[in-house]
């Protein structure tokens, strides 16, 4: 019996997921429906597919990746602080000391890219107005189960550009860029504090 390989290690699958990860990245806020590419898979599992390979580190201290996805991923780990993408889970308020890698003024590139997962993108009571390069003027998004602080702590990554860290969010099945280019306004969320007690 021949053994089925899953949508999401395949190479046409993993080309148009990365196609995807482009336009998002080039147009930030846009959301991307992965579905029709990821099979069983979720969103998160098939954009590190994608990403990752034997070169390129990773973190997932929230283990939001199962046993044997982290070994078909076969990608080495590092810790928060150095990993080339970090996964975390977005439903949770952040470690506010949380250090990120974030470049060099000589390679800025070599900064992380974090993953956020959480509810759902394009709905929810959480609103941002974003800006800067690929958005005309403003676009407005709203999430679901996205902790709030993680958007405040991006503010102190992203603050001595070109240094910074770019994100990516997922729910189950679609994707959003916010790349460090993009400026954020965050409403309804003008009390960061409460958030921090």
């Amino acid at each position: 019996m021949m053994l089925k390989i899953e949508a999401i290690w395949q190479g046409e699958s993993q080309q148009k997921i990365f196609r995807n990860l482009l336009h998002c990245m080039s147009l930030p806020g846009e959301i991307a429906d992965l579905s029709q590419y990821l099979g069983r898979s979720s969103a998160l599992v098939g954009v590190l597919a994608t990403l990752l390979d034997k070169t390129v580190s990773w973190s997932d201290q929230d283990g939001l990746v199962d046993k044997s996805d982290r070994y078909l991923l076969q990608a080495p780990i590092a810790c928060e602080e150095t990993a080339k993408f970090v996964i975390k889970d977005a439903t949770n308020p952040p470690n506010m000391n949380l250090s990120l890698n974030l470049g060099e003024l000589s390679n800025p590139e070599k900064g992380a890219t974090l993953i956020l997962q959480a509810t759902a993108l394009n709905l929810g009571n959480i609103s941002f107005q974003l800006s800067g390069a690929g958005i005309k003027k403003t676009r407005l998004i709203h999430l679901a189960g996205f902790h709030p602080l993680w958007f405040v702590l991006r503010e102190n990554w992203v603050e001595n550009f070109p240094l910074g860290v770019d994100m990516i969010l997922v729910d189950s099945t679609c994707i959003m860029a916010l790349p460090r280019t993009t400026q954020i306004k965050l409403h309804d969320f003008t009390d960061t504090q409460t958030f921090i007690n």
